[in-house]
């Protein structure tokens, strides 16, 4: 194999990884990369088509994803009651992935629920108890669970780190995630949560 063809089938992988990427600014900037690669390849195999459609293809990438990120995202929480239908009909086609992250009890052990919004669609789900401590009043959360389409930590970021709106006012000056699953460990940590003395107790002040 030569390094043309070692170009080919690089080009070939970094699309197909691209069109797997859930995040819609990673899939344009991968995309736009491998199609990029073609376009060496097909110049040195003289292929003027593939040299043209994948030229094309780049600024498709370019185009969309200055779209992206020139578009400021809406934000919005809205708190509902447990048994609201749209809270069963949610949980219930997310069974499989909340229950593997927070287990078969948590929803249970929760007195307050709400909806994350982005640009109006929903965008997760977060279910807590407020409690009275000697510090102040503490969240603990036994859901946060963003969907697959916005899983890029832009939901998480705006309602705990950049907008507190929500917790301040309900007094709240800490949150917490008591046991978080492995899998949810480092959303937790990129959100600036810490574990506070135990292995099993991760906090962020608000």
């Amino acid at each position: 194999m030569d390094v043309i063809e070692i170009l080919g089938y690089s080009a070939s992988f970094i699309i197909f990884v691209s069109l797997m990427m859930k995040s819609i600014v990673k899939l344009r900037i991968l995309n736009a990369l491998g199609c990029l690669l073609f376009v060496v390849f097909a110049l040195k195999t003289h292929s003027i088509p593939a040299v043209v459609m994948n030229i094309g293809i780049v600024f498709i990438d370019i185009y969309y994803f200055y779209r992206i990120v020139r578009v400021k995202d809406n934000f919005e929480i809205l708190e509902v009651k447990k048994d609201n239908e749209i809270v069963g009909y949610f949980f219930d086609k997310n069974r499989p992935e909340l229950t593997a992250l927070f287990g078969d009890t948590a929803f249970g052990k929760s007195e307050k629920t709400a909806f994350y919004f982005r640009n109006n669609d929903i965008a997760g789900f977060i279910a807590y108890s407020v409690q009275e401590t000697d510090t102040g009043k503490t969240a603990r959360i036994f859901i946060d669970f963003v969907v697959a389409k916005y899983r890029d930590l832009a939901v998480g970021r705006h309602f705990f780190i950049t907008d507190l709106t929500f917790w301040h006012h309900q007094g709240v000056t800490a949150l917490t995630v008591e046991n978080p699953s492995k899998a949810h460990i480092p959303y937790l940590e990129q959100l600036g949560f810490t574990q506070d003395g135990s292995a099993s107790l991760w906090k962020q002040t608000v």
